[in-house]
């Protein structure tokens, strides 16, 4: 939506809790050593965790293309993105170097030279380690430390090419073809050649592959951003393309269709206004990054002491993650948006 205007009645903060929530429930089965119910039913086609990231980069396409329609400068756009990811994971990753002796099996945990870079690799999203020595060894899901932090860096590198459409951002006709653009080639990329410039990602830790298939998914979004989907958001048609991407798992193409009926599912879905949904939002606020840089490393923490189920698992970690959340967004992030403005 362009304009000064936003419309906040839309169901977006609820989504990105439920998919937040969907990656602690997919990363409940391989951390308690089993393989995830939905990549079975799949057919191994994707995860439910693959399906949440994907949803979130959607919408991330879509509010993010709009926050860059709404900044006056680059600076301004590029301080709001880094004041929303940087603040909660800083304060997570201490939190983490805080916990981790208490959970480490070895002689002297601050003689491990990788606990005392997991800080600044943390913070670089770019080299995000993922283990420390002596630590989560003997897990069913063995040493990872926060397997969720992965994607901090595609998102991120996500906005730097979005940052290339600043110039056009108030020419609609003229971010609708480069945008288009950026999809097909994406797309194209993904499909046919997904180890192009594999080397060149490679040097700043990232997956070619893992790139494209993102970057379908957040151009999509931004695309559709620049679209009025109003009239076409009804019922029939939310049916008819669910029905559609459950098609294409049963034949075996949803990585093909995906890329295209999955981000007008979800972005009908965030813009539809149902009431009720609103709520959650009101009594908790947006935990919806918290829960997903926090769940996994709860997870890793429950398995160290006990042998859980993936289901009691998935319910105990919700639980204290929600928590670790709402305390996060009330006492880091939404402290830290107040400086949104500076720039």
């Amino acid at each position: 939506m362009t304009g000064s205007f936003i419309d906040r009645r839309n169901n977006f903060d609820f989504l990105r809790l439920f998919f937040a929530s969907l990656v602690i429930i997919s990363h409940s089965f391989p951390l308690a050593g089993c393989k995830e119910f939905f990549e079975i039913f799949t057919n191994n086609q994707i995860s439910l965790g693959e399906f949440s990231v994907d949803c979130f980069f959607i919408m991330s396409g879509y509010l993010i293309f709009q926050s860059l329609e709404r900044s006056k400068t680059l600076a301004s756009y590029l301080w709001k993105r880094v004041l929303r990811l940087y603040p909660a994971l800083f304060v997570l990753l201490v939190i983490t170097l805080c916990i981790i002796p208490i959970v480490y099996q070895g002689n002297n945990i601050f003689q491990e030279s990788s606990y005392w870079t997991y800080l600044p690799n943390g913070i670089s999203l770019y080299r995000i380690q993922y283990e420390i020595t002596g630590v989560f060894e003997t897990n069913p899901y063995k040493k990872a430390i926060n397997g969720s932090l992965w994607s901090l860096s595609y998102e991120f590198t996500l906005y730097i090419l979005l940052m290339f459409l600043f110039p056009f951002r108030t020419n609609k006709k003229c971010t609708r073809i480069l945008l288009t653009i950026a999809f097909i080639i994406a797309f194209f990329l993904l499909q046919f050649r997904p180890f192009f410039l594999n080397r060149f990602f490679g040097y700043i830790m990232l997956s070619s592959t893992l790139m494209y298939k993102l970057s379908v998914f957040f151009f999509a979004g931004s695309i559709l951003s620049l679209f009025d989907l109003k009239k076409y958001n009804t019922l029939v048609t939310r049916v008819i393309i669910a029905f559609s991407l459950v098609l294409s798992v049963i034949f075996s193409c949803y990585n093909i269709v995906s890329p295209i009926l999955l981000p007008l599912l979800v972005l009908m879905l965030a813009k539809i206004h149902t009431a009720p949904l609103h709520i959650i939002e009101k009594k908790f606020g947006d935990i919806s990054y918290g829960v997903y840089i926090y769940g996994f490393f709860v997870q890793q923490i429950l398995m160290n002491y006990f042998n859980l189920s993936p289901l009691i698992l998935m319910i105990i970690s919700l639980i204290i993650t929600y928590i670790l959340a709402y305390n996060s967004w009330h006492l880091i992030e939404k402290r830290s948006l107040k400086y949104k403005n500076l720039f």
